[in-house]
C-alpha cells in the first residue's frame, strides 16, 4: 500500500487541511507522499517536508500554475495517482472540484465526504442528508477519498529527518476552453470547512448590509469563518462559498453560532456535528433549537450588536 495526500497552496501558505489529511493517511499504517502545485513553492514543500510521517514531497511548480485551474492539472495528477492504493484529498470547494475529474480520467469510482477510516478498504460516510451513517467498502486499486477534514486529528509534529523533495516536470495540457478572470476574496481569513469556531447567518437578517455589518464583525471579534443558509445566498446576503449544508460546505467547528436560521434540514445536514451549537432566534420553536446546546429567544438585530461590543 501507498498513500498520496493531495493539498493545494493557499495564499503562499500550506493550507491547514494538509494536516488533518496527514491524520487521516496514518490510520492507513502506510506510506504517505503529499503533492502540491503551483508556482515558487520552494518555501512551502520545505515545511511540508519537515512534518513527521511524510515520506516524500512531490511538487509540480510552474508560472502556469499561479492562477490555479484543476482542468490544467487533472490529466497529470490522474497518471501519478496510478502508482497509489489510496488518494486522499480535502473535502472543500478545490477537492470536489478536483477529485471527480481525476475519477472520471480513470474510470473509477469515489467515495466522497469519508468521516472514518476503518481499514484499507472500509470506510464511513454520511448518505441522505446526514440522516444515515453507513460503511463502504471499496476493492478498486486506486481508492480516491475525499476527506471531511474536521472528522480527523491534524497532525502537525515535526520530524527529525527531513523527507525527500522531487521536483515533477509539468507536462498536463493546457486547455484552451478556459482561462482566469479573477479572483475575489471576502473576508476569508479564516477557512470555512477546517474553521474551529464559525458564525452562520440566515434569511431573517434581511440584507446584505445586515449580514456585513453583523455577521462578519461578529466572526473577526472571535477569529471564525463566516457561514449563511442556502436561502442568504440565494437572497444575495452571502457568496456562494459561504453556504453551509447538504449543498455546501460540511463543517465540524468547536463552536457553531447560528444566527436568524431556522434549521432546515439541508442546513443541519452540514453543521450537525459541530461540538457545540450555540442558536439566536425570535422563534422559540425553531427547528435549529432542537440541535442546539444554548439558544438565545430575541432579536438579532439587538443581540448581536451586544456580543460584538462585550467580545
Amino acid at each position: 500500500m501507498k498513500t498520496l495526500v493531495i493539498s493545494n497552496v493557499v495564499n503562499n501558505h500550506i493550507n491547514p487541511s494538509l494536516y488533518n489529511l496527514l491524520g487521516a493517511a496514518n490510520i492507513l499504517s502506510a506510506p504517505v507522499d503529499v503533492i502540491t502545485f503551483g508556482h515558487n513553492l520552494q518555501n512551502i514543500s520545505n515545511e511540508i517536508a519537515k512534518l513527521s510521517d511524510v515520506n516524500q514531497v512531490l511538487s509540480i511548480d510552474n508560472p502556469t500554475l499561479n492562477n490555479l485551474l484543476v482542468e490544467n492539472i487533472a490529466n497529470q495528477l490522474a497518471e501519478i495517482c496510478k502508482n497509489y492504493t489510496h488518494i486522499l484529498i480535502a473535502s472543500d470547494s478545490f477537492g470536489k472540484n478536483l477529485l471527480p475529474r481525476i475519477a472520471g480520467i480513470l474510470e473509477i469510482g469515489q467515495i466522497s465526504e469519508v468521516v472514518s477510516i476503518i481499514s484499507p478498504n472500509l470506510f464511513k460516510k454520511f448518505i441522505y442528508a446526514g440522516n444515515v451513517l453507513v460503511e463502504i467498502e471499496s476493492l478498486e486499486d486506486t481508492k480516491l477519498l475525499s476527506i471531511r477534514t474536521n472528522n480527523f486529528e491534524a497532525n502537525k509534529s515535526i520530524s527529525d529527518v527531513i523527507c525527500p523533495i522531487t521536483e515533477i516536470k509539468y507536462t498536463n495540457p493546457i486547455s484552451d476552453k478556459i482561462k482566469y478572470i479573477s479572483n475575489n476574496v471576502v473576508d476569508k481569513s479564516v477557512d470555512l470547512s477546517s474553521a474551529k469556531i464559525v458564525v452562520s447567518g440566515g434569511i431573517s437578517l434581511g440584507s446584505r448590509e445586515s449580514f456585513d455589518s453583523l455577521i462578519r464583525p461578529l466572526a473577526q471579534k472571535l477569529n471564525a469563518a463566516v457561514g449563511a443558509t442556502r436561502a442568504a445566498v440565494e437572497a444575495g446576503y452571502a457568496n456562494n462559498d459561504t453556504q453551509v449544508g447538504q449543498t455546501g460546505v460540511n463543517v465540524a467547528p468547536e463552536l457553531y453560532l447560528a444566527v436568524g436560521l431556522s434549521g432546515a434540514v439541508q442546513h443541519i445536514a452540514g453543521m450537525k456535528d459541530s461540538k457545540t451549537v450555540i442558536a439566536i432566534n425570535t422563534d422559540g420553536h425553531a427547528a435549529i433549537f432542537e440541535h442546539a446546546d444554548y439558544g438565545i429567544v430575541g432579536d438579532l438585530f439587538e443581540i448581536v450588536p451586544q456580543l460584538i461590543e462585550k467580545l
